[in-house]
């Protein structure tokens, strides 16, 4: 039998080129219709069509392949587990539909924009990723996946002058991890992860990081000195920032925000957006495009330090009289 019970469990099987591939499901109809669904993928390859898809095979696909290696992860299914209700039994097709269904529920309730729009990445990366890399879509459709307007973004820039005076009112490994994250750009944990091995030819080497793929970060001399493990709790950590923090006036600040503040320094040091997504290890250029207006700035600030020519102000003067005469 291709569905079985299990104890309180249904296991449905399919045999595929002397391969079985199973899954077990709370209910035998669900068990049932993955069956169903897998043979007609079966018989659409067979005959050369495109098979049809679910939207929850493609997420337990994100889920367990590319997502998988991501420190997020466990975040991830949470935010799967809320739009579950709305991919259940729905083809890949109908992504789309999907997407503007959870979002006109998140209007009519109120919800944050910011909210929605995290679980409206999660469709379209799996969307691209459907059309790009696996083959199971024929058109682009996370490109007409729009994420809903009005999110406010919360970026918090410190001077050199302010980290200095929040570090002086924190004591041990809470002010070396602030010196260290705003020389650094790395995000908590990867502070707390950091060993005395992790330091090499000058440089932190990371190899356990959000994106998944490993980065190196030079030192600056300052940052040299100081020891590691940093052997602090996250909780210890934030807390010891926030004491600190308020102490030195700046109210405001949160511990991430070293983060932004070490590529802003980056960004109005001259560097490029390219350099600055290699040093924060950003999964692409458009999550550095947030630091764009910093280079904007620094230009324009050069560009009014530049010598006033005046003489050629006043030529332009003086060609002005001159066709107003005429």
């Amino acid at each position: 039998m291709p569905v079985r019970r299990h104890a309180d469990k249904w296991e449905a099987r399919v045999q595929h080129s002397g391969q079985r591939i199973s899954r077990t499901f709370a209910h035998r109809r669900d068990a049932l219709e993955w069956e169903r669904r897998h043979r007609q993928q079966l018989e659409d390859r067979r005959v050369g069509r495109t098979p049809a898809y679910g939207l929850e095979e493609a997420l337990e696909r994100w889920l367990t392949g590319e997502a998988a290696g991501l420190k997020s992860h466990a975040d991830l299914i949470k935010k799967v587990r809320t739009i579950y209700p709305f991919v259940k039994g729905r083809a890949l097709t109908e992504l789309v539909d999907v997407a503007e269904a959870l979002k006109a529920r998140a209007i009519s309730a109120k919800a944050a924009p910011a909210t929605v729009n995290r679980k409206l990445a999660v469709l379209r990366r799996v969307a691209r990723l459907a059309y790009r890399q696996w083959g199971w879509l024929e058109h682009p459709l996370g490109d007409r996946i729009t994420l809903l307007p009005g999110e406010r973004q919360r970026h918090v820039f410190l001077t050199p002058a302010q980290v200095q005076r929040i570090a002086r009112h924190a004591r041990g490994p809470v002010r070396d991890a602030i010196l260290l994250a705003a020389l650094t750009g790395l995000r908590r944990g990867e502070l707390l992860a950091l060993t005395p091995e992790s330091r090499r030819d000058g440089a932190l080497v990371l190899q356990d990081t959000k994106s998944g793929r490993p980065r190196a970060v030079p030192l600056p001399p300052e940052a040299m000195r100081l020891r590691l493990p940093l052997a602090i709790h996250k909780d210890t950590l934030t807390r010891g920032f926030l004491k600190a923090a308020r102490a030195a006036g700046v109210k405001a600040a949160r511990f991430h925000d070293l983060r932004h503040t070490y590529a802003s320094w980056l960004v109005q040091s001259g560097s490029s957006l390219t350099v600055v997504r290699d040093l924060l290890g950003h999964s692409s250029l458009a999550v550095t495009s947030r630091y764009a207006h910093l280079a904007h700035e620094h230009l324009r600030e050069a560009v009014d330090n530049l010598p006033r020519l005046a003489w050629m102000a006043g030529m332009a003067r003086g060609q002005g009289k001159k066709k107003k005469a005429a």
